[in-house]
């Protein structure tokens, strides 16, 4: 999950849409020694940045390494600004996404290099696929959600050539709500679950009930939760328009983010979002932050949210174009660190085209900013004590502005 003057193609990715126009629009070590008892080889890691021109007339991917020095890279394999990225181990996966329609692998190592280069389209689609994430359950098996389709695609991302890419299907077409496609969003892998976030706009209205399916990963079959209603197996969700779906070891839990409707056409906006739990075994779900009413919403609409572990999570709020707030919750109360005003913005970044989150492994939280003269990266170190967070970094210029953010790592 999927522009400054907003026209809106046939069956274009309607949430990365709004999501870009809202916002603008998931040096190392060089190792240890070995043997002799001497210190154990470390991980190079890196956070991947696909960017896009203001005008969004074209994209790139940035590679920052993910320690200091953070040195980036900088407007690497230039294409089209509609993209996202994901990681697993040292590759990294580019998706270009309406009407372009493929997934690229490159080896991090060697980012300016194309490995191979699949198409998301079957023989039998008519429209764009428009794919949007990739969900890994391990080296040889993975799930592409394609937007614009009824089927999901199992993947192989361990496929040496574009033909062994694809492997199978899934089936969502049970969570079209009439407008041909059920807008698979987000997708995360807990344990030996699938989790499929289905969005369910009508015609790019978030006026149905979204949902969340499970699969099973070993059959690819759908489970039944038992909390469905009209014949659907999955889980409803109380906000609309879910835009973002982590999983969280510390609190064992999936945290989905949502805007609710944004305003659009002439319609305002409506606060119908926020951040709900699940619980991945029992499927249970809470409403953990609530975006408020019509009449009273000092969040604004909740774009993005990400949990670093049980007692602290960030989230970005919008109050309009360009106008965005990074906040920090308690993930288990849902409380937000507020003052005297109101909730209170994490080291003034208030007011900013803040485009997105990513935690990396290290429990920093990267965000995106895309700033009009200095687009780029910024570094928070969390701390046990609100007041004691850190920006490590205040930018790392990306040359575009950034996107999504996704995490890759080589071993020593």
């Amino acid at each position: 999950m999927p522009m400054a003057s907003l026209t809106i193609p046939h069956r274009v990715h309607f949430g990365s849409l709004i999501l870009a126009a809202s916002l603008s629009l998931t040096a190392c070590g060089d190792g240890g020694g070995s043997g002799g008892g001497g210190p154990e080889p470390t991980a190079r890691r890196f956070a991947v940045t696909v960017t896009a021109a203001p005008d969004f007339s074209s994209g790139a991917t940035s590679v920052i390494a993910a320690e200091p020095p953070r040195t980036a890279r900088n407007e690497l394999v230039p294409t089209v600004s509609d993209l996202a990225v994901a990681c697993h181990g040292r590759y990294f996966f580019r998706i270009e996404r309406f009407q372009a329609d493929n997934v690229t692998k490159f080896d991090v190592d060697a980012p300016d290099r194309v490995l191979w280069q699949a198409t998301t389209q079957d023989p039998t689609d008519t429209v764009s696929s428009n794919p949007g994430a990739l969900a890994f359950v391990d080296d040889t098996k993975a799930y592409l959600l394609r937007y614009g389709s009824k089927k999901a695609w199992i993947v192989n991302p361990s496929a040496t050539d574009p033909t062994g890419f694809k492997t199978g299907d899934l089936d969502l077409s049970a969570y079209d709500e009439g407008d041909g496609v059920p807008e698979m969003q987000a997708a995360v892998v807990v344990g030996d679950r699938l989790f499929v976030v289905l969005q369910r706009l009508n015609f790019f209205v978030p006026s149905e009930t979204a949902y969340v399916a499970v699969f099973d990963v070993a059959t690819d079959t759908e489970i039944d939760t038992g909390r469905g209603a009209d014949g659907l197996k999955g889980i409803p969700l109380e906000v609309r328009n879910p835009m973002t779906l982590r999983y969280d070891p510390a609190t064992g839990l999936l945290y989905v983010a949502a805007p609710g409707r944004f305003a659009f056409g002439g319609a305002p906006a409506e606060y119908t979002g926020g951040i709900e739990t699940i619980d991945p075994v029992t499927f249970e779900t809470r409403l953990v932050v609530d975006d408020g009413t019509d009449d009273d919403h000092p969040l604004g609409q909740i774009l993005d949210a990400v949990v670093v572990d049980a007692q602290t999570g960030y989230l970005i709020g919008s109050a309009g174009y360009q106008d965005n707030t990074l906040y920090r919750f308690d993930p288990a109360s849902g409380a937000v660190v507020s003052n005297a005003s109101g909730p209170r913005a994490v080291l003034g970044l208030a007011g900013l085209n803040l485009t997105h989150l990513a935690v990396a492994p290290d429990g920093r939280v990267w965000i995106g900013n895309g700033d009009p003269t200095a687009p780029g990266m910024m570094v928070l170190a969390p701390a046990p004590d609100p007041d004691d967070d850190a920006l490590e970094e205040a930018l790392i210029g990306t040359s575009l502005n950034p996107l999504q953010t996704c995490f890759a790592e080589v071993a020593g």
